[in-house]
């Protein structure tokens, strides 16, 4: 994945699943190292949580196979792969203490109790839940319930770990915290991992590579720097970023055509936006626009600007001298993402030399 050349721990190779006319996952091929932390990541219908249940067993493929440690394990139960499951709306058992939710899986495979006792408070030490183990699930806080179905998942010593959109019923400032948590854990166990999200901001930040899915295909898999730097389709582009498609981009100052390209992607950090009268840097390849809209985004502002018939965005420090609504500016594009039909590359504009470019 990437530039990663660890030998693969999990692997799906040539897979295709079908419901009913409903192609999910069409000749899907995924490798994943050990120990790494990996985000399955896609809008929805897009497959993402199709392949996480084929890994878990919970869904047999058409075709392909499933590796996991060197074996195939397409006709081996989901309970003999060695896999902990957290599912999205926790689905801890309502009747059941802390301590007895923990303790399932391990009561399933018939632990001795002294084992299971031990094995549950080394747990809830290590999702900080101490003294909570009599509690009833309806009685902690959302972030508390997820961190205890962690937990429950992590009790038999799974060797991989799969988490179906873990942050999506807990509110926002929770959920930025258990961001970090989870990663914090996941990195200290060293337990291959991987999780489903619709949320760019969420793989970007938690995870160790993404998997981009789209229409049941694998678009791209690498690193959240090499998806946001290189995106390998227009797709990705558009998916990953604040992206914004702009058409007629030629039009532009010292940008051109290249073959039958017609549309273009630009990102807020592409784009400087300048008061008249401001230094500007490139003054011969600035345009002037007019400031549409401003969103105040709390450390910075973005500022949207309509030029040639495009609204562009970007990124002004509220330390700036003031911008409004109505105002006339000077703008100046850096570089942009050009797409002709199924490829896509990054274009600086004609005035930057190598030394200027700064990505």
């Amino acid at each position: 994945m990437g530039e990663n050349n660890e030998q693969a721990y999990v692997e799906l190779k040539n897979i295709n699943k079908h419901f009913k006319d409903f192609h999910a996952s069409k000749d899907v091929n995924i490798s994943i190292p050990k120990g790494r932390l990996v985000a399955l990541l896609g809008p929805s219908g897009s497959g993402k949580t199709t392949i996480l249940r084929m890994i878990a067993g919970l869904e047999q493929p058409d075709s392909g196979e499933i590796i996991i440690d060197g074996r195939v394990v397409n006709n081996v139960p989901g309970s003999e792969r060695g896999i902990g499951f957290v599912f999205q709306n926790y689905a801890l058992f309502r009747y059941m203490t802390v301590y007895d939710n923990i303790a399932f899986g391990l009561r399933v495979k018939k632990v001795p109790e002294n084992e299971i006792k031990d094995r549950v408070m080394e747990l809830l030490s290590l999702i900080s839940c101490e003294g909570l183990e009599k509690r009833y699930p309806s009685e902690l806080s959302g972030g508390q319930r997820q961190r205890v179905a962690f937990a429950r998942a992590l009790a038999p010593n799974p060797q991989i770990l799969l988490l179906d959109e873990p942050f999506a019923a807990i509110d926002a400032k929770v959920r930025l915290e258990l961001r970090t948590w989870l990663r914090e854990m996941i990195t200290k166990l060293h337990i291959t991992s991987i999780f489903v999200t619709h949320d760019q901001d969420e793989a970007i930040e938690v995870a160790d590579d993404i998997i981009v899915t789209n229409l049941g295909r694998v678009e791209q898999a690498g690193t959240p720097r090499e998806l946001y730097s290189d995106p390998a389709t227009p797709f990705v582009a558009r998916f990953i970023g604040n992206s914004i498609p702009v058409k007629n981009f030629d039009r532009f100052n010292f940008f051109e055509k290249k073959n039958n390209s017609v549309t273009a992607i630009v990102r807020p950090e592409f784009v400087s936006v300048f008061k008249k009268g401001e230094n500007l840097r490139y003054p011969k390849s600035s345009e002037e626009a007019v400031v549409e809209d401003i969103i105040f985004r709390g450390s910075n502002l973005e500022i949207r600007v309509r030029l040639h018939d495009n609204l562009l965005s970007s990124v002004r420090s509220i330390n700036e001298p003031a911008i409004s609504v109505g105002e006339k500016v000077d703008v100046f594009i850096y570089r942009l993402f050009v797409i002709d039909g199924d490829d896509i590359s990054l274009v600086s504009n004609r005035t930057l030399n190598a030394e200027s470019v700064v990505i």
